[in-house]
Formats: C-alpha cells, sequence, structure tokens
C-alpha cells in the first residue's frame, strides 16, 4: 500500500493526503485533489453549457427558472447529480495493482518514472460478470483509494481489491430469500512452517472431489510452472557451482601432490627422526583444512559484501558497459532485491572446507606412506 495508515489498518475510505513514498512518489492524491477536480470538472461543464447556449439558436435557449442559477444539460440526470457530489462523497473504494494504474517508463531526464493513468481520488469504472447460471457484463462506479504492489508482475497487473459484501451484492451471490452469502475462492494463511502439503491433504480427503466440486491447492501448485522453471534454474546453478568448486578441489590435490614431491627430502629425515606416519598425515591435512577455512572464510566474506553492495556494482558495471543490467521498465524494480539465507551460507562454506580436506587426503597418505630410505637414497 502507498499510504501509511493502509499498511497499518486497510481501509476502502479515501484519505485525505500522504500518498505515496520515495520508491512511488504520486502526485497530489486523495481528498485535496478530488475536491480540486471536481470544482474543476464543474467549472469546465459550466463552460461548456455557456458555450452551447452562444452558439445554439434562440427558440433553444435555456431559462434558469430562477436568477443566478447555472443553466444545467437537459439530458443529465438532474437526481444524481443533487444526490451525489465528488467533492464531498466516494464511490465504493477499490484498491488497485500499480501496474494496472500506472505506466513504469522513462521521463525526460532518463530517469525511471511511474506514470500516472488515475490516482487516488479518481473515479473508475468497472466491468465485471453477474453470478449466475447465464452471466451477464455488468459496470459499476467506484473510487480509487489505494495502489498495492507485490513485486509480482503477474499480480500487480491483474488484480483489484474490493470490499467483499459489496461485490456480492453488485454481483448478485447473496440470496435475497435467506441472505446466505456465497464465494468463489477461499484462501488460507497457515502458521510459519506448517506442512502445506499436508494440510492440502487433508482437506481433500474432507472434502473428496467426488462429492464436492472443490479444487483444493497450494500456493506452490497454482505457481507449478513458475516454480519449476525457477527450480530448474537453480538447480543448473548449484551444478556449476558444484562444477568450479570441484575444479578447486583438482587444483588443491595437485597442489598438494606437488608439495609432497618438493618435500620428500624433508618427510624422510621426518621419518628417519622417528615421526610416525599419522603425523605426516595430519600435517597435510591440517594443511588442507587452514588452506580450506581461510578460501571459504575470504570467499564468504566477499560473497556478502557483494550481496549488500550489489546495486552499487550493478551501477559500476552500467557505467563501464553502457548497458543496464536489470531494466527497471521490464522487472519493474528499481532496486535489486536481495536475500541472505544463514543456512544455505553455512552449507556452502561447510562444503567448501570439506572438499578442501577431501582433495588432501590422497597426498597425506602418500607422504604418510614413505619409507625414510627411498626418501633419502638419492640425497
Amino acid at each position: 500500500m502507498l499510504h501509511p495508515e493502509n499498511r497499518k489498518q486497510l481501509s476502502f475510505e479515501l484519505r485525505e493526503d500522504g500518498y505515496g513514498d520515495a520508491e512511488h512518489a504520486l502526485p497530489p492524491s486523495g481528498w485535496k485533489y478530488r475536491r480540486i477536480k471536481a470544482a474543476y470538472d464543474k467549472e469546465f461543464a459550466a463552460q461548456q453549457r455557456a458555450l452551447e447556449q452562444k452558439d445554439a439558436p434562440a427558440s433553444e435557449l435555456l431559462v434558469p427558472a430562477d436568477p443566478g442559477t447555472v443553466p444545467t444539460d437537459p439530458t443529465a440526470n438532474t437526481a444524481d447529480s443533487a444526490v451525489f457530489d465528488p467533492a464531498k462523497e466516494q464511490f465504493t473504494g477499490i484498491i488497485l495493482g500499480i501496474a494496472i494504474g500506472n505506466v513504469r517508463q522513462r521521463n525526460a531526464e532518463g530517469k525511471v518514472y511511474d506514470f500516472p493513468l488515475c490516482r487516488p481520488g479518481d473515479d473508475v469504472q468497472v466491468t465485471y460478470a453477474s453470478a449466475g447460471a447465464r452471466p451477464t457484463a455488468r459496470c459499476d462506479q467506484f473510487t480509487v483509494v489505494d495502489f498495492y504492489e507485490s513485486k509480482m508482475s503477474e499480480y500487480d497487473s491483474g488484480f483489484a481489491f474490493v470490499p467483499l459484501k459489496k461485490l456480492q451484492q453488485m454481483r448478485g451471490m447473496i440470496d435475497p430469500q435467506t441472505g446466505v452469502d456465497a464465494v468463489t475462492t477461499i484462501q488460507l494463511k497457515l502458521k510459519p512452517g506448517a506442512n502445506l502439503n499436508d494440510v492440502r491433504n487433508k482437506l481433500r480427503a474432507h472434502f473428496p472431489i467426488e462429492d464436492y466440486r472443490y479444487q483444493i491447492q497450494t500456493w506452490r501448485d497454482m505457481q507449478g510452472p513458475l516454480l519449476a522453471a525457477v527450480q530448474m534454474e537453480t538447480t543448473l546453478l548449484n551444478i556449476l557451482l558444484f562444477l568450479i568448486i570441484a575444479v578447486a578441489g583438482f587444483g588443491i590435490l595437485a597442489t598438494f601432490f606437488m608439495i609432497v614431491v618438493e618435500k620428500t627430502r624433508d618427510i624422510g629425515i621426518l621419518k628417519a627422526l622417528g615421526a610416525p606416519s599419522r603425523g605426516v598425515m595430519s600435517i597435510f591435512l591440517n594443511y588442507g583444512f587452514s588452506l580450506g577455512i581461510v578460501g571459504s572464510g575470504a570467499g564468504m566474506i566477499g560473497g556478502l559484501l557483494f550481496v549488500a553492495y550489489i546495486n552499487d556494482i550493478a551501477k559500476l558495471i552500467e557505467v563501464l558497459t553502457g548497458h543496464e543490467v536489470f531494466d527497471p521498465t521490464i522487472y519493474y524494480f528499481e532496486r535489486i532485491p536481495t536475500d541472505v539465507e544463514p543456512i544455505a551460507v553455512a552449507g556452502v562454506v561447510f562444503g567448501a572446507v570439506l572438499i578442501a580436506v577431501l582433495a588432501s587426503v590422497l597426498p597425506a597418505l602418500r607422504a604418510a606412506r614413505l619409507h625414510p630410505v627411498e626418501a633419502l637414497r638419492y640425497e
């Protein structure tokens, strides 16, 4: 929601003003804007009627009933205009997705800006289908009271919210005899950590599709294709990350084998002096462990700094290459969103250290099995 009070407590009543923030700076909106707009529309209509009166033949001129009154359009619904005053009243409130009432483009300076098609305080006409065996198209007037942004273009460009009871009345979803109302969808919000599949299966068992024509599904089921694509991308990224770490592991393995070859004389001296094979092996294992700790620690710090300053880095890349990393007019966000998962970070660090230790096992075994006589026979 753009209005701070609506973020605390949602209301379908138009606020006085205060819409927008640094990210979405709306033009003047709310009741202040609505009153100014109503006065402007009234004055414009009066001037238009005056022009029509001036150009009309004398026989068609409208004479006001009382001196000082403004002539009215004979085709206008005077009863409705007398009852409804847009400067003091509003229609049923509606909250639109940010992409419905705004177009994100670049202004003359090249800065990304949301050009409003409407704003809180404007009246819009919504066409919807009536409920029943033979749905018909119905139209009603609504007053825009706020915008919402979920950061998902599918929702922001296709969803609007109105009071449930009012929508049920307008669509004919309330039985006039019993007063029982109907809905088409019920959404349940579960506690954090709840098993979605278990809840879905229990509901399906309680409401079998053979007896109840209910479609019960989780949000993961509803977003199946999107989540499948994201899962595929995540799998490919994990494979690439594993290959990169594997190459680093082979590099550690080759480096340790070279160290064993270069230090053959030193290893022979140590074993000739009575150093046990386990002690020699522990030297290389500790070396591999230390190398893994230092490497993974440096990588973790670098990665977290990269994530923390990713937007600044993106701007630097844009300056160097002249191309935007993420076009805000396409992805509909001005800053790259980031989310650090401590468990994932700890898993990557642990995996890197484990690979470094495993890569040092074979060189450590070779060094431990060196015989002092064989190691020193050519010295």
